[in-house]
């Protein structure tokens, strides 16, 4: 008889690590959270790109005291494989891993409806990759194959599948040590001018798009590259197209050691803040190749329309629209945030407000045209929280000097809610949308029950509604100090003020 989930799991558990590993890797900080690595990651053609963020990832989960796995087997047989002797891998360096026993493939009923039946070798290994995660095996995957991703997606495990650059930003973050992503605008002729921009432009966009570089010789296009730190690491070409109802994304590329959606999501962001001022749809224009983003389009809400006289795919996001009117049943919650709050879940509305797209800088320091459109939030599990549909408005608290004090400041909607007591759950659950500490997550578990709150920004208001309007039209009577539900009074009173940039 098959042993049971759970008996597989507690066997992995108990095999016996490197002795580094348990150096690196305190009792106390155990996390109890799996990392399965995908073995291709590191043997397969052009796996050097890759190697220092799996090093890092491998020391990173060390010192946090999350668990990085492989398949033994695999990893034994990658080991052997004579092209990978021949360009001499060393396997060695991603030490410290946990070895696995053999995974199992997932049942045939699982397979047809979760999955896709196994055709090769390649399905197989797949398979196993993806079993592990349903089955509870392993907590999240480090991966880069798109089809992975994709086949991850359709069976609701999408979140818990990673980009190597992903999957490190979020341990990076978990540590306090995340570096910030920025957006901002550039001049198209600086971006053909010998580095990195240019590099993406001639490696990753032009094959697909011969007419993008005369473009942007003529100025025709906007261009937004993103920075990690002052290093350009992504860029995206908008564009506009024949018809006057839509707008296009011609190019959108990142560098491949950083691919990921941490580092495309702003630019889409900025993108459709752009499309939603001019009440334009946004098409997207993607090589077919390009499956991990194409995923993330998608998991963003475009659709895709099938192929252009180039082969590359056609994708398009309808114009957003305000969708004031609330759902059958559906509420409206105040959420107040500190400075400090407010700044890392929406830093393009800066210390106030969000900097000119396509313009000059409003202040001296740079901010950044976009962030991920996709947030969370860790909320005490105590009370009442809000609900899948119900929409949330974001109040930036006192803060002297801020313009933005005591203000509403934007809108998000609430995608799904889950009531987690464990730590394991909250990392697997928070690992696509990063942003808190481990030291913090462990504060909030100390105090009880957390809810963990996916939601998705709708735009921030061009007009910020400050509390001494909020008193005057009865919708509050003191500044909130935490999660405060609105009535359908109040949120049709509100609704009147609401407008988003």
């Amino acid at each position: 008889m098959a042993p049971s989930p759970g008996k597989f799991r507690k066997s992995c558990l108990q095999v016996t690590s490197i002795p580094l590993s348990s150096r690196l890797r305190p009792a106390l900080e155990d996390c109890n959270t799996r990392l399965l690595l995908d073995p291709w990651l590191s043997v397969g053609p052009g796996c050097e790109v890759h190697a220092d963020t799996l090093f890092a990832l491998t020391q990173r989960c060390a010192a946090l005291g999350l668990t990085l796995c492989v398949e033994e087997q695999a990893w034994l047989e990658a080991a052997r494989d004579p092209d990978v002797v021949r360009r001499k891998v060393d396997l060695l360096r991603f030490e410290p891993l946990v070895k696995l026993p053999p995974l199992p493939l997932p049942s045939e009923r699982d397979a047809l409806t979760r999955f896709v039946p196994a055709r090769s070798e390649i399905d197989q290994a797949d398979l196993k990759l993806l079993g592990a995660l349903h089955a509870r095996l392993a907590d999240l995957l480090v991966a880069l194959d798109g089809r992975l991703h994709r086949l991850a997606t359709r069976a609701g495990l999408g979140a818990r599948v990673l980009t190597p650059a992903d999957a490190l930003a979020w341990l990076d973050s978990l540590a306090g040590a995340g570096t910030a992503v920025i957006v901002r605008e550039v001049d198209p002729r600086s971006v053909l001018a010998p580095g990195p921009l240019s590099d993406l432009i001639e490696q990753e966009c032009e094959p697909s798009d011969p007419y993008l570089r005369s473009r942007l010789q003529l100025a025709n296009g906007r261009v937004l590259a993103v920075f990690e730190g002052e290093v350009p690491c992504g860029i995206g070409v908008v564009a506009s197209a024949g018809p006057p109802d839509r707008i296009e994304l011609i190019a959108l590329a990142g560098d491949e050691r950083r691919r990921g959606s941490r580092l495309l999501e702003p630019i889409v962001a900025a993108a459709l803040s752009l499309a939603r001022r001019r009440g334009q749809a946004l098409e997207a224009l993607l090589p077919p190749h390009e499956e991990t983003t194409l995923v993330l389009l998608e998991q963003l809400g475009f659709e895709r329309l099938g192929t252009d006289g180039h082969g590359r795919e056609r994708l398009r996001h309808p114009p957003c629209e305000k969708l004031w009117p609330l759902e059958d049943d559906g509420g409206a919650w105040l959420l107040p945030l500190s400075a400090a709050e407010h700044e890392q879940l929406l830093p393009e509305l800066g210390p106030c407000l969000q900097e000119p797209l396509f313009g000059p800088p409003a202040s001296a320091t740079p901010g950044t045209l976009g962030s991920p459109l996709r947030k969370q939030l860790l909320l005490a599990g105590g009370g009442r929280t809000p609900w899948p549909g119900d929409r949330l408005l974001v109040y930036h608290g006192r803060a002297p000097g801020h313009p933005a004090t005591n203000s509403i400041t934007a809108l998000a909607r609430v995608e799904a809610v889950t009531h987690c007591a464990e730590l394991d759950e909250i990392l697997a659950l928070t690992a696509a949308r990063p942003g808190y500490r481990l030291s913090d997550i462990r504060s909030r578990l100390a105090e009880g029950p957390v809810v963990v709150a996916n939601v998705r920004l709708q735009g921030r208001l061009s007009r910020l509604l400050p509390l001494a309007l909020l008193k005057d039209a009865g919708i509050v009577k003191s500044a909130p100090r935490a999660l405060m539900p609105l009535t359908a009074e109040a949120w049709l009173r509100l609704t009147e003020r609401l407008e988003l940039a």
